[in-house]
This record gives C-alpha cells, structure tokens and sequence, in this order.
C-alpha cells in the first residue's frame, strides 16, 4: 500500500507541477495579448492624434496670418519625422507612404503661385520708383514689400528643412528625407534655392520654374531622373560638381546669367538642347557617359 500511495504523490507532484506551469502559461499569454491590445490601442490613439495635428496644420498653411503658416510648416516638417521613426509601423515603405502625403504637402506650397511675386522686381528695391506701379503708392509698397518678404521667409524654411534632410551628417550621404519624390514644378522663386551637396533618391522635379535669385544646385547626386526642363533662371545658376545617375533633362532653357556645369558626371543620357544662354556658360571637366544632346542651343 505504501508504494502505491508514494506513486500517487509522485504523479500528483509532477502532474499538479505541470498544471501550475499550464496556468502560469495561460497566465502570462493572458498578459501578452492584454499588452498586445493595449499596445494597438496605444499605437492607434498616437496615429489618430498625428492625424489631427495634420489637419490642423494643414488649416494654419491657408492662414491669413504669416507666423501661422509658418507654425504649420514646421508642425509638418515634425510629422513627417515622426512618421519615419514610428517603429510600431514595420515596413519602412508604410513610414515612406504616411511621410510622402506630408511632403507632397509642403512641395504644393512651394509651387503656390504667390500674387505679389510678379511685382518682385519692384518691391525688392529699398524704395518705389518713379514710374512703377507703386509711383504714387508709397504706403501700399511697404506694406506690400513686408507681406512678400514674409512670404519668401516661410519658403525659404521649407526648403532649408528639406535641404537638411536630404543630406547625411557628412555631407557625402543621403539623409532621413532622401527616398520621398520632390515635385516643384512650374514654381517661381522670389528667394534663393539651395540644394547643393543633398541626395535625391527619388525623382526630383524641377520642370518650367523661375529662379528670380540665384541657384545653387552644386554638388548634389540624382539617383533617379532630374527633370528642369523649360525653366528660366534669372541670376547665377550653379550646376557644377554633380552626379545624375539618371536621365538629366535640362531641355528648353534660359540662362539670362551665368551658368556653371563645371565637373559633372552623367551616367545617363544628359539632354541642353533648345537652352538660351546670355551669358558665359562653362561645361569644363565633366564626363558624359551616355549620349549628350546640346542642340539648337
């Protein structure tokens, strides 16, 4: 009899152990998909409020008020990071996706056509002139000059925000914001446009704008198509020291100042044809390795 009732609190023994680790399993799956819920819960409340900081910005864009856009335009240059490093979103091509919308965004505002910016070459004197429009207007010039210039400063954050992400720390290397698609067609700049030394991974579209101040595109790497056709640049254009692993069209042209294509390189076929220059354009120490077309120039 003894042995049999040492058996049984043997197998009581192990079998009640077994049953007390079931049910600390049972226990702690429980906690996990308690967590796990909590978790999507947790991930959806920060979606859903990201979203609305969204909107909201993109209402303060449409402001009257200048330092309100310009609220909106940083409220979205700090959303399209956050998308970027939301680790709750897996695939990096999801991150992409919610930041792109965002950018598509802010290159929209760019390309706005701004009404004051046709009177650029008179409100960027110090002074109206005597026979402008604003002759016998001096109030409305100032008032005028302010609201363009505080206008140029919103753009030019826009670009300075993205300028600094397309280009890693040391310069040599795409940055957080180099794989989104850049559309800045058919824009006017009435302020200077720098991206030099910046990656563009995507397509980068700069087709039919108008550069009132300088251009300062040296150094930079398109890995994908650069796309400036018919576009007018009205101040010194700067070109030089680039990489277009892409086709470069700069097709249909002018250049009414100088222009500098100095030590590029195009893997890809690089097309000038139908371009106007004014003044001295330089094209020294590239290297065309597909077909290079400058006719009708």
């Amino acid at each position: 009899g003894d042995s049999i009732s040492t058996l049984r609190q043997a197998i009581l023994a192990a079998t009640g152990g077994v049953l007390a680790i079931l049910t600390l399993w049972e226990n702690r799956r429980k906690n996990i998909q308690e967590k796990e819920k909590n978790d999507q819960d947790h991930t959806r409340q920060v979606h859903a409020e990201r979203r609305s900081r969204y909107a909201k910005a993109i209402e303060q864009l449409a402001d009257e008020k200048a330092p309100i856009r310009m609220g909106g335009v940083y409220t979205l240059v700090g959303l399209v990071d956050e998308w970027l490093e939301d680790e709750s979103i897996e695939k990096y091509e999801d991150r992409l996706k919610e930041g792109q919308v965002i950018v598509n965004n802010l290159c929209a505002y760019i390309r706005s056509p701004f009404t004051l910016a046709s009177h650029y070459d008179e409100l960027s004197e110090d002074a109206p002139s005597l026979e402008g429009s604003y002759k016998d207007k001096k109030e409305e010039f100032y008032v005028d000059k302010a609201i363009l210039d505080s206008e140029a400063d919103i753009r030019l954050s826009i670009i300075k925000e993205i300028h600094d992400r397309i280009q890693g720390p040391d310069k040599n290397t795409p940055g957080a914001w180099s794989d989104f698609e850049y559309d800045f067609s058919g824009s006017t700049f009435f302020y200077p446009i720098e991206f030099s030394r910046v990656f563009f991974n995507k397509t980068a579209d700069f087709s039919g704008c108008t550069y009132r101040y300088k251009a300062d595109f040296s150094g930079t790497i398109y890995r994908n198509w650069a796309d400036f056709r018919g576009s007018t640049y009205l101040a010194h254009a700067n070109f030089s020291g680039s990489s277009y692993h892409g086709a470069a069209s700069l097709t249909d042209s002018v250049y009414r100042s100088t222009a500098d294509f100095s030590g590029n390189l195009y893997l890809d076929q690089a097309n000038f044809s139908g371009s106007t220059y004014h003044e001295a354009a330089t094209f020294v120490n590239s290297t065309y390795r597909n077909w290079a077309v400058f006719r009708n120039s």
